[in-house]
This record gives C-alpha cells, sequence and structure tokens, in this order.
C-alpha cells in the first residue's frame, strides 16, 4: 500500500537555527541602518549629502558570479563581456539610471565556486558591499550571522524600499518566501532570487517533463507514450528502428545525465531521471512527511527500491543512453540529433535552440509516464537558490537598495526601451538579479499568447507591467507563427530570420515546453525539510556519496536490485536513523 505524504513545504534556512542559533541574529552591528523615522530621515538626508557635494556618487561594490551563457548563436560570452564592453543594454540603462540616483555600482566578478569559501575563511568578503554567498554552505552562512559579519537586510528594505520591493514581502508568494528565510529573530539577511514557482498552488519553473522527438514519432508511425509500459516500447523502437533514417544503429532511446550531472537532485536538475522514480511515486533526497506527522527519507522507502528495478531493466534493455553517468556532456548526443527523449524542465529549449532554428528536431513536452494511479507526481524545488547579503562594513546599503529598487520596477519598462528576450533570460545582472513580481510569468504568457493566436484577445486586453517580456512575445510571435496556430510543428514556423535567433528559443520554450504546467494536471510533492542537522555536518556527505554509487550501481547492472536492502541497512547504520531522529525533532517544533 502507497504512503500518503504530504505536500511538505521546505523550511529553508529557518529550520536551521533550531540548534544553538536563538537570538544570535539579534547583533546589532556598528553600521546597522536605523529604522525610527527620525533616523531614517537623518540617514537619507545624510546620503543624499554624500551624493551631491563635488557631484561624487556612493558607490556600492559588490562581489558576484562569473556568469558565462552559450547563446542560441553559439557564441559563448560572459557577463564580464556585458558589464565592461558595453554590451549589454540592460547594464548601460541600469548604470545611467543609477548614476541619475546618486549611485554608481561596481562589479567584481570571480570563478565562484571555490573562489568565495576562501575568502569567506580569510575576511576578504567584507571588502564589498553587498556579496552573492549562494556557494557557501548553509553552517557558513549561519556563521557569518551569528559573528555579526552581515546587517539586516529586513531593516533595510523597510527603511529604504521605495514600496515595490515591499508590495512583494507583503503579498502571499511574498510572505511564504519570507518565512523561509527569516531567521529565528524574524528577520532576514539575504536578498533572494525567490523561486516564485515554488510557491504553493502556483507551478514552478523546474518540473521535470517528458521531452520527446515528434518528427520520430511520426517517422514511426507511433503514438506519445502515456504510461510506463508504453514509454518502454517507444524508446526501444528508438534505438531499434532508425528513426532518422540514416541506416545506422546511432540513436538513443532515453539520454541519462552526465558524469556532472544528478539522477535526482531537489529542484530542477536536466537530464535527471525523477521523473521515472516519481512514476512509481519515489522520491530520492526528498524527505516525506506523513499525514501522521512522521517524516522519513524518500531515498530508502519501498517504492524506491521498485522504482530502481524498473530502471535498471530499461538500462538493460538499451533504451536509457549506455553512457548515461560517464558521458563528459549530455548536450552533445542531444545536439548532434541522435537523442529521442530526455527529461527537462520548460526552459530546456534554450538548449536545443540549435537544433530547432536548423529544423532538424522536433521537440514536444508532456507529463509522462504516469503512475498506476494516472497521475504525474512531479518534485517542486527549494523556495530559493541564491543567497545576496550586505556586509557588515556596507557604509551606505540604503544606496545598494536603490539599485533593488530599480530591478524590481524597471524590467517591463526596459524591454519596451528595447533590451531584447536574450538579454533579458541570460545574466540578469548578477548577483542582484530579479524574480521578485512575476511569480507566473510563463504560464501567463503561454495562456495569452495561446489566445492571441487564436483571436479571442488583442494586445490592448494585456496588462503588461509585471509580465516583463509579454510584449515582446507577443509582437514576435506574430512574425514567426504560421498558420494553423495550434499545431506548433516546426514547418509551422519562420525559421530563416534574424528574429527568430533571438526570440524564437524563447517562444518554443512558452507555447511547447511549457504546454504540461498549462493543459495537464500533476500532484507537487514537495520536500519537507531543507535544513542540515547537527550530524549532517558529520556524516552527511558519506551518506550522500553511498546512495548515488549504489543507485548507479543497480541501474547500470552492476549490482543486482538486492544491494538496494543492505544500502538501507548501511544508510541507517552508518547516521541515517540519528539524522532522521534529528529532522523529525525539527519538523515537530515548527508545529
Amino acid at each position: 500500500m502507497k504512503k500518503s505524504w504530504k505536500k511538505g513545504i521546505a523550511a529553508a534556512m529557518r529550520v536551521l537555527l533550531a540548534a544553538g542559533m536563538a537570538g544570535c541574529g539579534q547583533t546589532n552591528t556598528a553600521n546597522s541602518t536605523a529604522t525610527s523615522g527620525d533616523a531614517a530621515t537623518t540617514a537619507q538626508t545624510e546620503v543624499a549629502q554624500s551624493n551631491t557635494d563635488n557631484g561624487d556618487l556612493t558607490v556600492v561594490k559588490i562581489l558576484g558570479r562569473n556568469y558565462t551563457y552559450t547563446g542560441a548563436n553559439g557564441k559563448t560570452v560572459t557577463l564580464k563581456d556585458w558589464s565592461t564592453e558595453g554590451k549589454s543594454k540592460r547594464w548601460d540603462k541600469l548604470s545611467e539610471n543609477l548614476a541619475a540616483k546618486g549611485v554608481k555600482l561596481e562589479l567584481d566578478l570571480i570563478q565562484f565556486d571555490t573562489t568565495i569559501q576562501t575568502m569567506a575563511a580569510s575576511g576578504e568578503l567584507f571588502n564589498y558591499d553587498m556579496i552573492n554567498i549562494t556557494p557557501l554552505d548553509d553552517k557558513t552562512k549561519l556563521n557569518l550571522v551569528k559573528q555579526g559579519q552581515l546587517q539586516s537586510i529586513s531593516d533595510i528594505w523597510e527603511t529604504y524600499s521605495d514600496g515595490t520591493y515591499t508590495d512583494f514581502i507583503n503579498s502571499d508568494a511574498g510572505q511564504f518566501y519570507f518565512k523561509h528565510v527569516a531567521l529565528e529573530d524574524g528577520k532576514c539577511y539575504w536578498l533572494t532570487d525567490y523561486e516564485t514557482g515554488s510557491y504553493e498552488g502556483n507551478p514552478t519553473n523546474f518540473i521535470l517533463a517528458f521531452q520527446i522527438r515528434q518528427d520520430w514519432l511520426d517517422a514511426l508511425g507511433l503514438d506519445v507514450p502515456r504510461t510506463w509500459d508504453e514509454l518502454a516500447e517507444v524508446a526501444k523502437a528508438f534505438v531499434t528502428r532508425d528513426p532518422d533514417g540514416n541506416g545506422e544503429n546511432d540513436t538513443i532511446g532515453i539520454l541519462g545525465p552526465g558524469n556532472s550531472d544528478h539522477m535526482n537532485a531537489v529542484g530542477g536538475n536536466q537530464f535527471g531521471l525523477d521523473p521515472l522514480f516519481s512514476c512509481f511515486q519515489s522520491y530520492p533526497q526528498y524527505w516525506l512527511k506523513s499525514e501522521d506527522g512522521s517524516v522519513e527519507y524518500g531515498s530508502i522507502q519501498p517504492e524506491t527500491k521498485t522504482a530502481l528495478e524498473n530502471i535498471s531493466k530499461l538500462y538493460a534493455d538499451g533504451v536509457i543512453d549506455p553512457e548515461t553517468l560517464v558521458r563528459s556532456d549530455s548536450k552533445e548526443p542531444l545536439l548532434a540529433g541522435k537523442v529521442g527523449i530526455f527529461f527537462g524542465p520548460w526552459w530546456c529549449a534554450y538548449t536545443f535552440a540549435d537544433t530547432t532554428l536548423s529544423g532538424s528536431a522536433d521537440w514536444r513536452a508532456y507529463f509522462t509516464p504516469l503512475s498506476e494511479d494516472g497521475k504525474y507526481y512531479t518534485h517542486m524545488a527549494e523556495p530559493t537558490t541564491q543567497y545576496v547579503v550586505a556586509s557588515k562594513d556596507c557604509k551606505n546599503p540604503e544606496a545598494a537598495f536603490k539599485i533593488i529598487n530599480y530591478l524590481v520596477a524597471n524590467e517591463q519598462k526596459w524591454v519596451e526601451e528595447g533590451v531584447t528576450s536574450t538579454e533579458m533570460g541570460t545574466g540578469d545582472f548578477y548577483p542582484l538579479y530579479n524574480t521578485y513580481d512575476n511569480a507566473d510569468e510563463i504560464e501567463t504568457s503561454t495562456e495569452a499568447l495561446t489566445k492571441y493566436l487564436a483571436g479571442d484577445i488583442s494586445m490592448d486586453d494585456v496588462d503588461f507591467s509585471t509580465h516583463k517580456l509579454l510584449k515582446n512575445d507577443m509582437e514576435a510571435v506574430t512574425k514567426l507563427k504560421k498558420k494553423p496556430y495550434d499545431d506548433f510543428s516546426l514547418k509551422y514556423w519562420n525559421l530563416d530570420s534574424d528574429l527568430a535567433k533571438t526570440n524564437l528559443p524563447r517562444l518554443v520554450a512558452i507555447m511547447v515546453g511549457d504546454a504540461p504546467l498549462v493543459n495537464e494536471e500533476y500532484v507537487p510533492i514537495y520536500n519537507s525539510y531543507d535544513g542540515r542537522t547537527k550530524t549532517m555536518d558529520s556524516k552527511w556527505a558519506n551518506l550522500k556519496k553511498l546512495e548515488e554509487e549504489t543507485f548507479a550501481k543497480i541501474i547500470t547492472g552492476k549490482v543486482g536490485i538486492d544491494a538496494f536492502d543492505s544500502f538501507v541497512e548501511e544508510w541507517k547504520a552508518s547516521g541515517g536513523d540519528e539524522i532522521t531522529k534529528e529532522v523529525q525533532e525539527e519538523l515537530d517544533a515548527q508545529q
């Protein structure tokens, strides 16, 4: 009998405070911003004076990631290219407008994941005013608060927000996120890229859908598979029946993760196999809270054993890529046109953009395979993935917040002033990018574009104020989409144009990739715990390694399914039972 899991909501950083953090976040640093009306007025006057004396600007030094992006044209650029060489209209407009407000933004970009760890240990981080501390582990983030190294962001926004950001915080979605990132003192110490799709009741941008080559289905006379058995049959045909018609045995049924990817992950995981697990209501790496309040780790449940057994059969039959977890880059066979099926989020249309623009691969998205009860169970992403902080030595956090105010308020205006969808959708100004005011942007865009093409609405019927690219999308779709407007086959798109190169990948992502989110039903499954217990600090890394290695061996046939039972015993004995007890205690304390 299947367990009935509650739709648990991740407690994110807040739950980490249960052990040893009570009251420590209340430390007031020497540079903390005053919150009373009189003090705020005085501070604003002083900043205004500093900005006008001799024409000087208040400099805000920001440390962020040197983000690298490969566009649809195949050209790779970095955020540093955009910021220093004037290649980003968005950067130029930001700089111009902030200068008019008395603020100069200085951005220092580093190779993030390793360098920032060293900088945190040495104290170099605090040579900057605003810092993206995302790569730091949770314990280190919290220690920065305990040590008084960070200012309270909530104090800053309460005093210096022009209302736009505060409006978001006071919204239902904003309150949902605030309670998940606030610490025990009720304050927030980090700005986040709130993954608004993870807000309960709204779809997430990271739901993995079944991506399939429609042109291969047509070539072989096959229907879209909806069940596990149908999926196995279609994937087998893609391997054995030469769907690309080149006369060679060189095609892949189901593409899996490469050696730097993950088979399972909390949140979005392009090329991951999570939908194959959830078909059996298995949720590896998720903490699952049952109706009676008890919590269990998804990776050790009987449903996961069942899932592994069935996935291993697909691998043994040759329908899952034999180089799964071995390939250095799973995009290579995908872009070479050798893949029939993979799992990815709506935005993966950007990943295979080259094949779309060339007309060589016609991809469609569905929620499949369905479980035995006919439902699609899907993993929901964590509430946030980015953390930007104000250093204790940030002398003018109010100046930094002018940046946030501007970012929140002006996304749509930038589009109207000529910023392209490519510029809006790629680096997004690390580390202060904004996803605060458009929780349902993609879903709204899909519905609006569908109605627009059908003639049911005009542009005058649409409010563009909080959906930054919708006007741009509506203008582009009429130039790129051919009749019939409800058929998204590649032959009904204008592929050979400059507009297609810049706008078509996004339109395909919305109209094709997002279609399941709008048109199909699904059951969201939330991770009930995103924190880190005391025992996790010393034992979690080894337990996770044990899990990933065991699952890989079972799927690839290096060990039999009985190895799962041995794994469960070892996991429990090696700290898993202790960690489960600690997680239970922390979740109980939240009630």
